[in-house]
Formats: C-alpha cells, sequence, structure tokens
C-alpha cells in the first residue's frame, strides 16, 4: 500500500472515532424520576466557573413530551450555584426521536438544592 493512501486511511479511521470520543456520556446520578449524565470531555473551567454538557433522561414523558433533553450547564464552585442555557428537548430517550424545544439563552443562577442530582456534577467538576 503506497505511504499516502495509508496515511489518508488512518486519518479517516480516527476522524470516524472523533464523534464517539466527543459525545462520551457518563451516568452521573439518578432520581425516581430522571437519569442525568454528564459528559466529561466537555468540561471548561474559567476561575471558579465550570461549564460542563449534561443530559437528562427522563423516565417518563413530561407534559410537553419531553423524554430527554441536552444543556449547559454552569456551576459557581465558590457559591454553589448553577445555571443552564443553550438546552435542546427531545421526545425520546437519550436525545432521539424529534426535537420538542430548543432555549439558546443562559437561565439564572441559582443554589444547587443539597438533594438533587445537580449536586453529583457540582461534586465532580468543583471538588477536587
Amino acid at each position: 500500500m503506497p505511504p499516502l493512501v495509508l496515511v489518508v486511511g488512518c486519518a479517516v479511521g480516527l476522524l470516524s472515532l472523533a464523534p464517539t470520543v466527543a459525545l462520551a456520556w457518563t451516568r452521573i446520578g439518578e432520581t425516581p424520576e430522571v437519569t442525568l449524565y454528564v459528559n466529561r470531555n466537555s468540561i471548561e473551567k474559567v476561575d471558579t466557573v465550570r461549564r460542563v454538557w449534561e443530559m437528562q433522561d427522563l423516565k417518563t414523558p413530561d407534559a410537553e413530551g419531553v423524554r430527554s433533553r441536552r444543556y449547559l450547564n454552569e456551576y459557581d464552585c465558590n457559591y454553589k450555584m448553577h445555571r443552564m442555557g443553550q438546552m435542546t428537548s427531545f421526545s425520546g430517550p437519550k436525545m432521539t426521536g424529534e426535537k420538542v424545544a430548543t432555549v439558546n439563552e443562559m437561565g439564572y443562577w441559582r443554589k444547587i438544592p443539597p438533594n438533587g442530582v445537580f449536586v453529583l456534577t457540582y461534586i465532580a467538576v468543583c471538588i477536587e
């Protein structure tokens, strides 16, 4: 096999792996209503704020027919707060089915409830 063909073949092979690595969802917690996943490859650190992509997989559809959602969550590690934005909701589990809704803006900063699933992500991204 000529060297150029081998290099191109390897490059194409590596590119085909990129989406798998980019979307490496890790289950981080669960309640009776929802399972929370985090994309550990997406964690960004800016001073005391951590940004991470998360996915919620609902056990049953909500009133709007949403079964899963993907969103960017920002965590303020000093003040134990978070805010979400860039959310896309889907009618199927794990971001499948039809897109039900999209919200691009970031929401308001809120305290992280001590017994909710977001405290698990806070611990994973803020407590080192």
